[in-house]
């Protein structure tokens, strides 16, 4: 990659005079001063790429790889100004959310405008935007710079170099996948080759709180935000290292990166009731609620475990859509059963294969994911089907890539295990599709199962995607299960121990950040005894707290420890009138007779053959 280093006299630049002037040439040259907060917004400056045309329209994007929503984020964007090299100010012309068309365009020297963040900005109409996606702007504290979120790029030049340099507060690190061409205690500069991999590299702007791990050939860097200092990065290194090492033995034994940073917010006030994670070829944001990294163990495997895999797909498998994005009229691949799903599944298949989590808990994700398959999403759209449309006809279906997508790939590689007699798997396939296109090339969306089919010289899986995937057909759990000695059974009578609701009866509300009960119908017999209603927020039970950070530790801790009559004790919120009022609930713990759906157990007399796939798809001897 060709980079273009600025002068001295750009670094040291005072952005907001023409007195001392960078030399245009070629490629962007962006500054923003991080030390200059006003109103809770960012002074965006760019001194412009030469530019061959009487107008020229520059734009901010309305959408982001990974994200599959229409974010607009030219919405946050005002006090647009265009100069030439004299200052002399330049006719604008706003064409829509996120464009601007500026006039006398071969004399454009300079653009500056305010970026307003999207996590606690005032109302605005359109699409709330997903944290990890998002940016925040807390003057001497935190900077979430997503970059897509303070750069943009004018019509057909997208694939030149971006330098994008940034004055910092004293003692901030700006901690990201990309390395800086040049650093200081005041400033850093990053340099590459084009605004995809611009938007692709998010940096995080803070007291430094940082750890690197060595993985796999590859410098992994974890830095952490944690405003009360509860986690910090040596913990969730920690944490998360032994995930790595697995990922890595489960990708082959090395990893296809050189740096890879794991990003972390951990927020004291979750802006919207929403936390996760975005991927990037490179690197991966967070935004979970602020915890100790005991408590957030399980929840930073998952999510991490998740992001971390998208080193394979999309970075080294894709379509074209993804390849050459378009950032402003985004066409949609129709293959979100490998971006995410594929994805999601190995997160999930690696942690059990490498026994990081037991057989049983495995089990009850993907029951939980069978569960939210039938319940939740029209099983007669096909896959592709949605996938393709997902901005707009099929929106709420998107959640399906983490269900049904992680579905269809444990389908996928059950049946390749079977057709292989154990010798072959997606772990195979995904290895053998990123060396026949990885990172520069892309394939085209409709010959991607005829040249898995043309891989793994087995025509039986053309039908398989021709039936499951791009046809409305169930996914065959029964046969795919039973093929491995796994009982499947789609309903069956229980007793089973809960907390009094269903979790699936369980929602947020956005105000309080507690966790409440939906309606009555997901109160069972316990809760009912204990008195729970529709509405109630969760305080405590039997003395731990049950708010969003705690609520998965302090009921796994129930459901492992309590006993039959034990005395439970429960506080929650209840509304009362026009205000809310803390009620005290007790009752001894009774387990009762329940209709569950979608059992997953082992066979109690597995054959030969059961046992022999079963291995073959969970043992790491099969890779």
């Amino acid at each position: 990659m060709k980079k273009t280093i600025l002068t001295l006299c750009a670094l040291v630049m005072c952005v907001g005079s023409f007195a001392q002037k960078v030399t245009q040439n070629a490629s962007y040259q962006f500054f923003v001063d991080l030390t200059t907060v006003k109103n809770d917004k960012l002074e965006v400056s760019l001194i412009a790429p030469k530019i061959n045309k009487d107008e020229i329209t520059y734009n901010l994007p309305k959408i982001v790889p990974g994200t599959y929503a229409n974010y607009d984020f030219g919405r946050y964007i005002t006090d647009f100004k265009a100069f030439d090299a004299a200052g002399k100010a330049l006719k604008v012309e706003k064409l829509d959310k996120n464009s601007y068309k500026i006039a006398k365009a071969k004399s454009l020297y300079k653009i500056t405008y305010l970026v307003d963040d999207t996590w606690d900005s005032p109302e605005i109409s359109g699409e709330y935007v997903f944290e990890p996606a998002g940016t925040d702007i807390e003057k001497d504290t935190l900077f979430a710079v997503n970059t897509h979120g303070f750069f943009g790029y004018f019509d057909n030049l997208k694939n030149v170099t971006y330098n994008v340099n940034f004055s910092k507060p004293k003692g901030f690190y700006g901690a990201t996948s990309m390395i800086a061409s040049k650093s200081d205690a005041s400033s850093d500069l990053f340099s590459v080759g084009n605004y995809n991999d611009l938007v692709d590299a998010p940096i995080m702007y803070s007291k430094p709180d940082t750890t690197v791990l060595k993985v796999g050939g590859a410098d992994i860097l974890i830095s952490v935000y944690s405003p009360n200092k509860k986690a910090n990065s040596a913990e969730i290194a920690a944490n998360v290292k032994t995930l790595l090492e697995a990922q890595k033995e489960y990708l082959g034994g090395t990893l296809p990166i050189k740096k890879y940073a794991f990003l972390i917010i951990l927020s004291d006030n979750l802006k919207n009731g929403s936390y996760g994670a975005l991927e990037h070829s490179y690197s991966s944001f967070y935004y979970l609620p602020e915890a100790s990294a005991e408590e957030l163990s399980q929840t930073v495997k998952d999510v991490c475990a998740h992001e971390f895999f998208h080193i394979v797909t999309p970075l080294s498998i894709h379509s074209e859509e993804i390849g050459d994005f378009d950032f402003n009229k985004p066409k949609m691949s129709k293959h979100l059963w490998m971006y995410e799903g594929m994805t999601e599944y190995a997160a999930g298949h690696m942690q059990v294969m490498y026994d990081l989590i037991p057989l049983g808990q495995y089990l009850n994700m993907v029951r939980n994911k069978i569960n939210s398959m039938y319940d939740r999403y029209d099983e007669k759209v096909p896959f592709t089907v949605m996938s393709a449309d997902v901005l707009e006809k099929y929106k709420d279906q998107y959640p399906n890539v983490y269900e049904k997508g992680a579905l269809i790939g444990l389908c996928l590689d059950i049946k390749l295990r079977q057709l292989s007699k154990g010798a072959y798997g997606t772990q195979n396939l995904m290895r053998d599709l990123s060396k026949y296109y990885g990172k520069e090339k892309s394939f085209k969306d409709p010959e991607l199962f005829d040249k898995i089919t043309e891989i793994t010289k087995f025509p039986e899986l053309r039908q398989f995607f021709a039936k499951y995937v791009e046809g409305s057909q169930p996914l065959p759990l029964e046969e795919i299960f039973q093929s491995v000695g796994i009982e499947f059974q789609k309903e069956a009578k229980v007793r089973e121990k809960s907390i009094g609701v269903s979790v699936y009866s369980l929602g947020l509300n956005q105000e309080s950040k507690a966790i409440y009960i939906l309606d009555d119908e997901g109160i069972d017999a316990f809760g009912k005894k204990l008195g729970l209603k529709a509405g109630d927020e969760f305080v405590s039970l039997n003395g731990k707290a049950l708010d969003l950070a705690n609520f998965r530790n302090t009921r796994t801790d129930f459901m492992q420890n309590a006993k039959e009559n034990d005395t439970i004790n429960m506080v929650v919120m209840r509304k009362e009138g026009d205000k809310k009022v803390e009620v005290k609930l007790s009752a001894p713990l009774f387990i009762p007779e329940i209709t569950e759906k979608n059992l997953l157990k082992p066979v109690a007399s597995p054959s030969e053959a059961q046992v022999t796939l079963l291995k073959a798809w969970l043992s790491p001897a099969s890779k």
